[in-house]
């Protein structure tokens, strides 16, 4: 599969399947949070006593609720055959094969062949392994089905010769050997709880802020559906998420207690809300915990400490779908009964706790000043103030976007910063000033420059290229660097982005813009690598 996966001779073999992974279950987030909430009103609907299970409003329900979870190999289908360069029609067809209800019937023969051939039985709906190891088989296939088709009759015959080596394949040996591995892996999961399940979540949920900074969070997520459809419950995946997102909201709405700034705090205050309430994380990860620094470990310690609670009161979650927020509590809830969902309410509860307190304690300095705003510590008031003016020049060639019309609201809304963004037209990225290089991620899509002026500014390259793990990237500079004006930071492959469907939009923002009394956008339309982008007003006021 080494076209399929986009081999690299310095990347192994199953990095290189987490990233396949992770990249195919990106776009499907919008649906499956959506279905995940159909559920879980359905859930409230029902155990409030406004709906009765045996009415056909909670049936209908059901249906709408679980579509996406019963089609998900449909689904992975079209986005794997886009992520490998296969026909999406073909690939949903192969999907469609698998969940056909004629073949459910088909599996309660005791001896179902398919030319000569055996059929072990198969539970596909709902799976997700079988249909990701099919789909990038079917690059080779179509590959062969080109070569055989005469140019006259090409136009059928190739989607014919397909799907009839296609789908006995999937059929007869890669779908139940996907499924195969399902089950093992549902079965190490069920292991995990059965032996050690306090010590693992718990160790999972410390983990997981590193996790999703590496976007590999993406690729635990087949985790999570494959032992609910398995074991009918999820002990480890989805509690660990559960921890680790509400111990952000804990430490946020810390900071935005002891934030004198009322910019730091509105920011805080809207990432808490935003990790609590919606279950992302990255407002409170990128723009509160990573910006600030500290905060990250009273997060890890409390995800850890919830995370080992929770296995300990065998916390586990019943239905995907939901983020890891207060309303995964619903999916907590199973058959009426309420016993588990104590326990989620005591994990709750113990992580947010946990971790408010601990950001409240660990940074507390004789000062009283919890957190270091510095953007208003007291400073010598000199005689003149001399207003000075920071140009940050364009590290990309491309069309300039206003940075509320980029499409990630981690961005547009301002958590990280002020600034704007760059479509690019090349895949080169260079130095925006003179400084250091003090966040290079280890998937090479995003650096953080601190100017020699004191200035940070974040250049993140398109919206979710972290879950392509490094694929298409290349650095050029490591942490600690020295760089200048115009040095070449990192390079990609921008037709590869785009015919994967990536948005290669790329945000550059001023990430400690509080220290600055105006920030503005100096170019507009296209603009050249090394041009005036941004501008800084710069009191001298602040520290550094």
């Amino acid at each position: 599969m080494e076209e399929a996966f986009h081999k690299s001779n310095n990347t192994k073999v199953l990095s290189r399947f987490f990233s396949f992974v992770s990249a195919c279950m990106t776009p499907l987030l919008p649906a499956l949070l959506g279905g995940g909430m159909v559920r879980i009103l359905t859930t409230l609907l029902t155990l409030s006593g406004l709906l009765s299970e045996s009415s056909t409003t909670y049936l209908l329900l059901s249906l709408i609720g679980n579509a996406f979870f019963y089609f998900l190999p449909i689904m992975l289908a079209a986005s794997a055959a886009k992520r490998v360069g296969v026909s999406p029609m073909l690939a949903m067809l192969i999907g469609g094969v698998l969940l056909h209800p004629d073949l459910e019937a088909l599996f309660l023969l005791e001896d179902l062949h398919f030319f000569h051939l055996p059929v072990t039985p198969a539970v596909y709906p709902s799976s997700v392994l079988p249909i990701l190891l099919i789909v990038p088989l079917m690059k080779y296939i179509e590959e062969i089905a080109e070569k055989l088709s005469p140019h006259l009759i090409r136009l059928f015959f190739k989607p014919f010769l397909v799907i009839l080596l296609t789908a006995p394949l999937a059929l007869v040996i890669i779908g139940p050997i996907g499924s195969l591995i399902g089950d093992l892996l549902a079965n190490i999961i069920n292991l995990l709880y059965t032996r050690a399940h306090a010590l693992t979540v718990g160790l999972l949920s410390a983990a997981m802020p590193f996790l999703v900074f590496s976007g590999f969070h993406y690729s635990l997520l087949p985790l999570a559906a494959i032992s609910i459809s398995s074991l009918g419950y999820d002990p480890l995946i989805s509690v660990s998420m559960f921890c680790f997102t509400l111990s952000l909201a804990g430490a946020a709405f810390a900071i935005a207690l002891r934030a004198k700034s009322k910019d730091t705090r509105q920011l805080a205050i809207g990432s808490a809300l935003s990790a609590s309430l919606a279950g992302v994380s990255e407002p409170a990860l990128y723009g509160i915990l990573f910006k600030y620094k500290l905060p990250i470990k009273a997060s890890c310690i409390a995800s850890g400490v919830a995370g080992f609670l929770a296995g300990s009161l065998n916390t586990v979650v019943f239905a995907t779908g939901s983020a890891p927020s207060f309303f995964m509590l619903i999916n907590m809830i199973k058959d009426g009964s309420l016993d588990n969902l104590q326990s989620g309410l005591i994990t709750l509860s113990a992580t947010l706790l946990l971790s408010f307190s601990l950001t409240l304690i660990l940074y507390h300095n004789p000062k009283g000043v919890i957190m270091k705003d510095i953007e208003n510590t007291p400073q010598a008031t000199p005689a003149t103030t001399t207003v000075k003016t920071l140009t940050l020049a364009s590290p990309l060639t491309g069309q300039v976007i206003p940075l509320k019309d980029v499409k990630d609201e981690t961005f547009s809304l301002g958590y990280l910063g002020e600034g704007c963004a760059v479509l690019p037209s090349d895949g080169h990225v260079y130095s925006p000033v003179s400084g250091k290089i003090v966040s290079l991620f280890d998937t090479r899509h995003a650096i953080t420059i601190l100017s020699d002026s004191g200035m940070e500014i974040l250049i993140h390259v398109g919206r979710d290229t972290v879950s392509l793990r490094g694929r298409y990237f290349n650095a050029f500079c490591q942490n600690g660097d020295t760089v200048k004006t115009g040095d070449l930071l990192l390079s990609f492959d921008l037709d590869a982005l785009e015919k994967e469907g990536f948005d290669t939009t790329t945000p550059i923002v001023i990430t400690n813009n509080t220290l600055y009394q105006k920030i503005e956008t100096t170019a507009s339309g296209t603009v050249t690598a090394g041009d005036p982008l941004l501008s800084a007003e710069d009191d001298g006021k602040h520290l550094g």
